[in-house]
């Protein structure tokens, strides 16, 4: 019975992986070591909170840019040593002000999705192009605090290192490695933030505020942004590991049509 049931929702027999190009002659369990080192990254002292602002910044992009999307300003983004950090903004409108508050989760998500999918699908060019437009964005536009000039500076070189110097494969790693740094810290993060909406919901940042905004209950709000960001590390997971869209297409299909 359960196996029939599963058979209908996944039909494994039309699956064929094809993971990122650079990747693809690395056994599957390799590919799981990767996935691993790269997950514990985040804690690993002095490395830890390093790595993790790169989430921070892309999760404060977020609030920015809807914020501009919707007639506010962007004041500054500061990025901090602990891993937090806060854009400061205004607002025309009370739509703008939710939809602000309510972008930085999902934008992180989303972009780490079409990061890992530029990559297996050969953009890796438009994917380096991307992230060097965000960090060259944030640098002039929007960081006004020293961590965070320090910071971007510091990945900007970096990024500039290996692209003029090391093997392109090397560079590809990179872009990969910071791809699943997102990817992952946006699932983590949003748990975070559930958790807190449920213990302690005067401090579950983002989901506090739109709470205060909208009168609808901070756990609600922790709710969705870890349900969409389980969505989305889900779809990001599967294409890492060569799942294609075409065929996770084919079996939202399936299920809506069963």
């Amino acid at each position: 019975m359960m196996e029939g049931s599963i058979s209908q929702l996944l039909n494994l027999s039309t699956l064929q992986l094809h993971t990122i190009p650079i990747l693809t002659d690395i056994p599957m369990l390799a590919l799981v070591f990767l996935f691993a080192v790269v997950a514990s990254l985040s804690y690993i002292p002095g490395l830890g909170p390093y790595v993790s602002l790169f989430h921070t910044l892309i999760h404060e992009t977020g609030h920015a840019t809807m914020a501009r999307l919707t007639g506010g300003r962007v004041r500054s983004i500061s990025l901090f040593s602990n891993t937090e950090g806060v854009a400061q903004t205004s607002h025309t409108s009370w739509v703008g002000q939710v939809l602000t508050a309510l972008a930085g989760y999902p934008f992180a998500s989303l972009l780490s999705v079409l990061f890992i999918y530029a990559l297996s699908a050969g953009f890796s060019a438009h994917a380096a192009a991307v992230l060097a437009l965000l960090l060259l964005a944030n640098l002039f536009l929007w960081v006004r605090n020293l961590i965070g000039w320090l910071w971007v500076l510091s990945v900007i070189g970096l990024l500039l290192v290996f692209y003029v110097y090391a093997n392109p494969f090397y560079f590809e790693l990179t872009l990969t490695v910071l791809s699943l740094i997102l990817l992952i810290q946006a699932w983590v993060s949003a748990w975070v933030i559930f958790s807190l909406s449920v213990k302690r919901k005067q401090r579950a940042g983002d989901a506090t505020i739109l709470a205060e905004y909208t009168r609808v209950p901070a756990v609600l709000w922790g709710s969705f942004f870890f349900i969409q960001a389980s969505f989305f590390f889900l779809i990001g997971t599967a294409l890492f590991f060569g799942v294609e869209v075409a065929w996770m297409v084919d079996q939202l299909r399936n299920w809506g049509d069963g």
